[in-house]
């Protein structure tokens, strides 16, 4: 059927011809389309759900919000994993869901069970977090002025850059941190109430009727009506202040009005300068992120026209940089590999209209590939584009061009002026090999498109798109090319003499293949110590899940003390900043993230920062100054300036990379689950200090920090009554010290206002007992009369994974592979930490995802195998033949291997996939050599002889598709563009071993033939 086709595709070339065309343009409009990024995103399909509770320690958090959210969730279709955070007055679950549920039905899901929630009093109704990835956030910026409140800022900010960004199409969500909410506060001293027989609840109570406003409903007015409404919002602090608490008492004698801000969850500083609003915007899931940033970049514009000339706006992180620097990298790499490509055909054929014809099959193919791609919403990044090899395409258009040219110069063509018999002939009967031998490279594909979780959506896309390719370069072989070379090629196009190389390898060749054919037991001896030998490289590589992408700028992550205040916590990180600027030359910005967002989509305390350092183009470094050196640089100048912050360095995009891999921010964590949070601090404080120092692993951190001092005031409502005052007075007084009582909503144009009545609080958290509380009886009650004042330590935060506390102790690995510094830390956790009973200790991160996949590809590869063997089979109807073709799988490895070994790369998942990939164009050159000896022992020759004629006969083809297929990767292999740290490993094991699988094709195949086939007469 096969053959038919493409002997077909011949006779009728014309119409083959212009349905390719018509094909042509149609995919090249719908892979106009295709989205764009550097990365796949390694999001699972989440819902984030964010419950405000302000009067909750984190144990009340966990208790009454977490917990019944997390059971009103339990049981959810497709729920696969719930994890939480539970911090002072706030708690975060992240919902998990199986990656085929739709995420508007997740996020439904979702909903409707925490409808269902019973929360107390106090506590707001639960809100889902934005719909967007991990790696959703695109782009930062900062505003500032020096002219202008923080409060100014954060409505700037919010009010005019924010909307003008949400315009942007695939923008879901503006974040911010720093600025401050304006806020009219009432300060009301204990002595003045008293003085005028006034408490706060009748103060509060006052204020709240005469502010807001109402709906009268509608008169009559001629023929018509009138709407009739009542509105009392005070805009500033001189009306406020006079407004009747009493008929001939005002506010004003009560209480001070003055505008200030609300308690704020977090700040941003920037360059040492003090505080400014950090904006984050964030990219729907799935959305073009190339296209998202090309909006937003343009909209920058407008939001500079929006703001006045004092504010200045500085772009922090730019997620377009990296894509086009990743893009940029995969495109130089494909159109090398390309010419490269070419020039072998060329050089190999002696002809410069056939090397084209070949190299037109790879725009062809990738134009299908292209469209596929955006129907099956595949994304285009460095993992789907990179992986490519331009020689895979051709190499069966390699075979079938090549076969033509060798009919043509040992069968002389008839008198016509063109070739089309001949690549009839030639179409039709080397179309069969061609098929299975694409097939196959086809079928080790598989265990890759079977991955599942953050390494199938790493790497299955690329398997798709290289699936694709190669569908289409297969469709196109038997069809468009037959017909474009029986139209394209003429019998002068076939050199009379071959070309320079081809006749090197004529005279140098045959003699060293005779002379191995003549020493089976010495090739034998050889091959085996060759594969010993690629067995022990193999056996010393190192380990790691992938290699780390150069993003381009750092990320230094700091942890201070529990109880800093946010003042403190300003000051330092503004020192931090100043120090990177004036001691590192290549730091050309520095910017800190302290605390919470607005939407607390990341839960941080003000003890905790996320400081950007944004670095200066590679070109500008230091001679000399590699990215490892630099880091290690910024570690010890923090180390010495600052040795209690606990910094660790990382990347933006390898940060939420890693969150999503083991739930935190490091490469590596140990999980440590249990219901004593005593034990699991232990624990993980021993678990700590065991690994710090071993090999490989730095910035050891437990992943929670410190208990925090907590001051509960608990009411005596006998004692309470006695004095005039009941609990809620207590309750209430404790509340306005710095939360505020709420008593509206003013509006300054568009601007809300919020008013708050506020109590003056003691200078020092030590004499809260000494709070006086006002009676209507104008006496002060002094807090320590009618309630106990318990000072504590608390957990300030407390994680939960289905339902079950843990405790995570991370680290980063720098200076070894990942293999060796979880040996190394293992090691030494069974040696010196001993888990209490109640706790389990778990290591994830990672090595997790790394071990889950090799386990899922040890299945599924000997599969695949199987069905790699029956297709050989199947093509040639021998269970032997399909065995010595399996051989070149082995041999390409120790190639693969050893290319490792000599670049000192570690066995990563990329590195896994090339040996994958090698191993389908090893079984290619097999088939294709295979195929010949059987068509010569099927002529009488005898086994010897049929191996040996059929190397020097098909040498050409083999080299040619070997040699296109190691091209095609020479570029990835040695590149050093953003990215190319993930394409190095598997571009490595391909060329490395195609060497030794082509050497094992024409070297060691003839001399062994004859004994593995086991046949030393002529063949049936």
């Amino acid at each position: 059927m096969i053959d038919r086709l493409a002997q077909a595709s011949v006779d009728r070339r014309g119409l083959v011809l212009a349905v390719t065309a018509a094909a042509t343009v149609a995919a090249v409009v719908v892979g106009l389309d295709l989205r764009l990024d550097a990365l796949p995103d390694l999001t699972n399909n989440q819902v984030l759900v964010l419950t405000r509770a302000q009067a909750l320690t984190p144990e009340e958090v966990e208790r009454l919000v977490t917990r019944p959210l997390e059971l009103s969730l339990a049981g959810a279709p497709g729920l696969v994993e719930v994890r939480s955070l539970s911090r002072y007055g706030i708690s975060s679950i992240t919902a998990i869901f199986q990656d085929d549920v739709d995420a508007y039905r997740a996020r439904q899901l979702v909903s409707e069970r925490l409808a269902s929630a019973a929360l107390p009093a106090g506590v707001e109704r639960p809100e889902l977090g934005p719909l967007s990835g991990g790696l959703g956030e695109i782009f930062h910026l900062t505003l500032s002025s020096t002219e202008r409140p923080l409060t100014e800022l954060h409505e700037l900010g919010r009010y005019r850059v924010a909307p003008l960004l949400k315009t942007v199409p695939g923008v879901v969500e503006v974040n911010a941190w720093g600025g401050a909410q304006r806020v009219l506060w009432v300060n009301a001293s204990p002595a003045t109430l008293a003085s005028r027989g006034v408490t706060l609840e009748a103060l509060q109570g006052a204020l709240q009727r005469s502010i807001g406003a109402t709906a009268g409903g509608a008169l009559p007015q001629g023929d018509g009506q009138v709407l009739v409404r009542a509105v009392a919002r005070p805009p500033t602090a001189a009306e406020l202040e006079a407004y009747r608490v009493r008929p001939a008492l005002r506010l004003g004698e009560l209480a001070r009005v003055e505008e200030g801000q609300a308690l704020r969850l977090g700040a941003a500083t920037a360059e040492g300068r003090g505080e400014t609003l950090y904006l984050m915007v964030q990219m729907l899931r799935d959305a073009n992120a190339l296209e998202v940033m090309r909006g937003l970049t343009a909209q920058m514009d407008a939001v500079r026209a929006a703001l006045p000339s004092d504010v200045e706006v500085h772009v922090v992180y730019d997620r377009a940089a990296l894509v086009r620097g990743t893009l940029r990298t995969v495109g130089k790499n494909l159109a090398e590999g390309g010419l490269l490509v070419m020039l072998v055909l060329m050089v190999f054929l002696g002809n410069l209209r056939a090397g084209l014809l070949v190299a037109s099959v790879i725009p062809l193919s990738m134009a299908f590939a292209t469209a596929g791609m955006r129907l099956l919403g595949i994304p285009g990044n460095l993992m789907s584009l990179g992986a490519l090899d331009f020689g895979l395409l051709v190499d069966g258009a390699v075979v079938l061009v090549e076969g033509v040219f060798h009919l043509v110069a040992h069968r002389p063509a008839p008198d016509r002026p063109d070739l089309r018999a001949q690549v009839r002939e030639v179409a039709g009967s080397s179309a069969r090999p061609i098929f299975f031998a694409v097939m196959v490279i086809l079928l080790v594909y598989l265990p890759v498109l079977s991955l599942t979780g953050v390494d199938g959506k790493l790497f299955r896309p690329m398997a798709m798109t290289v699936v694709l390719a190669l569908s289409a370069a297969l469709l196109l072989t038997f069809t468009y090319l037959p017909a474009a070379a029986s139209l394209w090629l003429r019998a002068r196009d076939v050199p009379h003499r071959a070309p320079l190389v081809v006749r090197f390898l004529e005279r140098r060749f045959p003699p060293v293949a005779r002379a191995l054919a003549g020493r089976p037991r010495a090739v034998a001896v050889g091959a085996v110590l060759a594969l010993l030998g690629g067995g022990a490289a193999l056996r010393s590589l190192g380990v790691e899940f992938t290699p780390t992408l150069d993003e381009g700028d750092l990320v230094v992550q700091t942890t201070r003390r529990a109880d800093i205040s946010l003042d403190d916590a300003v000051a330092e990180a503004g020192a931090l900043e100043s120090l990177l600027r004036t001691q590192v030359p290549e730091v050309r910005s520095v910017v800190s993230r302290i605390g919470s967002p607005a939407v607390a989509t990341d839960i941080m305390g003000f003890e905790q920062a996320d400081v950007f350092v944004g670095l200066a183009p590679r070109a500008q470094w230091r001679p000399g100054l590699t990215r490892e050196a630099l880091m290690r640089e910024v570690e010890l100048l923090l180390q010495a300036r600052d040795p209690g912050a606990n910094a660790s360095l990382t990347q933006p995009i390898q940060m939420r990379f890693n969150e999503l891999l083991g739930g935190a921010v490091t490469d590596m964590v140990v999980s440590l689950t249990g219901e004593s949070l005593d034990d699991l601090a232990r624990t993980a404080d021993a678990v700590a200090r065991a690994i710090e120092g071993a090999n490989g692993v730095s910035d050891v951190k437990v992943l929670a920090p410190p208990a925090v001092p907590v001051l509960t005031v608990r009411p005596r409502p006998l004692d309470a009554s006695q004095a005039g005052l009941d609990p809620g007075a207590v309750l209430q007084a404790v509340q306005a010290l710095k939360v505020g009582l709420p008593l509206g909503v003013a509006y300054d144009g568009q601007v809300p206002i919020p008013l708050a009545l506020r109590l003056e609080a003691p200078p020092d958290a030590a004499l809260l007992d000494g709070l006086s509380l006002p009676t209507d009886e104008g006496r002060l009650v002094p807090l320590r009369r009618v309630a106990d004042v318990e000072r504590a330590l608390a957990p300030s935060l407390i994680s939960h994974r289905n339902g079950a506390r843990r405790l995570l102790v991370g680290f980063n690995v720098r200076g070894a592979d990942l293999q060796t510094a979880v040996d190394a830390a293992t090691a030494r956790v069974q040696a010196q930490v001993t888990v209490p009973a109640g706790v389990a200790l778990a290591w994830g991160g990672q090595l997790e995802s790394l071990r889950a996949a090799t386990a899922r590809l040890a299945v599924v590869v000997p599969l695949v195998l199987l069905a790699i063997a029956a297709v050989l089979v199947l093509a040639f109807r021998s269970l032997r033949t399909a065995t010595i073709i399996f051989l070149h799988v082995p041999f390409s490895g120790v190639g693969g291997a050893l290319a490792l070994v000599l670049r000192g790369l570690p066995l990563s998942l990329p590195a896994v996939i090339g040996f994958i990939a090698l191993s389908g164009v090893a079984v290619m050159n097999g088939v294709v050599l295979l195929t010949r000896v059987k068509e010569r022992e099927g002529s009488g020759q005898r086994s010897g002889e049929a191996a040996l004629g059929a190397v020097l006969e098909r040498a050409r083809p083999v080299l040619m598709t070997a040699t296109v297929a190691a091209l095609g990767f020479l570029p990835m292999m040695l590149a050093q563009g953003p990215g190319s740290e993930v394409q190095r490993p598997l571009a490595t094991v391909v060329v490395g071993g195609l060497i030794t699988s082509t050497a094992l094709t024409l070297l060691v195949l003839p001399s062994l033939y004859p004994l593995l086939a086991a046949r030393k007469g002529t063949s049936r």
